[in-house]
């Protein structure tokens, strides 16, 4: 039992699969062709958001990677609206991929369930498997999505760069601060109490600047349970 051109080689006499609308696994007993099995691969409901999202608000060029040799990856990823789609490849191909992209200067996130995903997952520079992933695809995920589907990757994704961004405010806001006050201070232009003074209120400016993230979190998850699990 297996894919068309594993079967085709112990069976030649195999004939094409029935139609393109499923995945086909072929059956046979020594040289003889017994059976085709039709499997249905239905898409998550929220796979079309996601991919719309990550393109038109986020700014991502997302990629199907599969090992299906058959029609149905190119399909999928049209139907979806994805910008490529590279079927038929091996766990060492997928690597591959992932690093050509890489080497092109593009920061990748790998978003993966299977066995074959383990390998590329570990690879990428982000990673998530989902709930229902392998152990070892979970094993090699920087994150597990334990809760919540697809669209937890975007909302990480929002989170880890807001979090950036703020974190770039707070050492700015520290540089300016420490370029100002430091040099004062040792010149004895500043006296000892508004030196204390100042250095609390600026570690509380950046303390309170990055509590905003909470606010923005909360929205994130409003009606639904926040739970990513990192590995």
């Amino acid at each position: 039992m297996g894919s068309e051109n594993f079967c085709r080689a112990i069976a030649p006499e195999l004939p094409p699969p029935p139609n393109d609308d499923r995945l086909w696994i072929a059956l046979c007993e020594n040289a003889r062709p017994l059976a085709w099995i039709g499997l249905d691969d239905p898409l998550r409901g929220e796979a079309r958001e996601i991919v719309a999202t990550a393109k038109s608000t986020l700014g991502l060029r997302v990629e199907l990677l599969t090992g299906d040799s058959s029609p149905r990856g190119p399909r999928l990823a049209a139907e979806l609206g994805m910008d490529a789609c590279a079927h038929g490849l091996s766990p060492e191909e997928k690597m591959a991929h992932v690093r050509d992209l890489q080497r092109a200067g593009a920061r990748v996130c790998m978003v993966g369930d299977g066995l074959n995903d383990a390998p590329v997952l570990s690879l990428a520079d982000a990673s998530f498997a989902v709930a229902g992933a392998t152990d070892l695809a979970r094993n090699q995920a920087d994150l597990v999505i334990v809760e919540g589907g697809l669209q937890r990757v975007l909302e990480t994704w929002s989170v880890a760069r807001r979090c950036r961004r703020i974190v770039i405010q707070n050492f700015a806001w520290a540089l300016t601060y420490n370029l100002g006050a430091i040099p004062a201070a040792a010149a004895g232009l500043v006296p000892p109490w508004a030196a204390a003074v100042g250095m609390s209120l600026s570690s509380l400016l950046v303390v309170g600047n990055s509590l905003r993230l909470n606010r923005f979190a909360a929205g994130n998850q409003r009606g639904s349970a926040w739970k990513v699990s990192i590995s």
